[in-house]
């Protein structure tokens, strides 16, 4: 009599969808990204955002046992670091002597932090709108600090009269300006062009000279 195959005792489907765990929690983290920023925390579903990670529900609270801690992953950790490499990038400015020397040096520094506030616009709003209270935290724990280390490191640049707080502000509040832009007005020119923009603007100022009358 003929051996019985074991071909079909063998769990090829299970090997098929497994997974590692690490691969597993980062699908989990992308499908929790795009299901936060279209529906914001309260809005978000577990289901479907297991659904979309290709899991069930058992193994993502595995991963996650929180949908706060499934947040905490998707939206914070990576928008604070990103937040956080942007600071380092403008304390290299420091190194400049003068306006015309911090233009030079903030030219490809400028065009990043363009790309990096584009990039990271939806989790910033996510994190900052989708629940008044969690949004003030963020903002004055994680954020409104960033923001004025940033005014900091250019105040020593800047013309009498302007603090580092209102420094940090504008910086930040133009790049954020940039962001909403691209994603919701549909620019899609170079970024390397605004970033000289800034770049003069921060250097020269953007109010016209106008000759004394005296002068004429």
């Amino acid at each position: 009599m003929p051996a019985k195959s074991t071909a079909s005792k063998r769990p090829d489907a299970a090997r098929r969808d497994y997974r590692p765990a690490a691969e597993r929690r980062v699908e989990i983290i992308a499908a929790a990204q795009a299901e936060f920023i279209r529906a914001n925390f309260a809005g978000a579903r577990t289901r479907e955002i297991a659904v979309a990670a290709g899991v069930n529900q058992a193994t993502l609270f595995k991963h996650f046992p929180t949908k706060e801690d499934l947040f905490e992953a998707a939206v914070m950790r990576p928008l604070i670091e990103a937040m956080q490499g942007m600071h380092g990038r403008i304390e290299t400015y420091e190194s400049a002597e003068t306006p015309a020397e911090m233009g030079e040096l903030a030219r490809e520094s400028t065009t990043r932090h363009l790309e990096d506030m584009q990039r990271v616009l939806p989790l910033l709003t996510t994190a900052l709108f989708s629940d008044l209270e969690s949004g003030r935290r963020v903002f004055q724990e994680q954020l409104d600090p960033l923001i004025r280390a940033r005014g900091e490191v250019l105040s020593p640049l800047a013309k009498e009269g302007l603090s580092a707080e209102f420094l940090g502000l504008a910086s930040f509040g133009m790049m954020f300006a940039v962001a909403l832009q691209r994603w919701f007005g549909g620019r899609t020119d170079e970024l390397s062009t605004t970033a000289s923009q800034f770049n003069r603007l921060y250097t020269t100022g953007f109010a016209r000279e106008k000759s004394s009358s005296r002068d004429k």
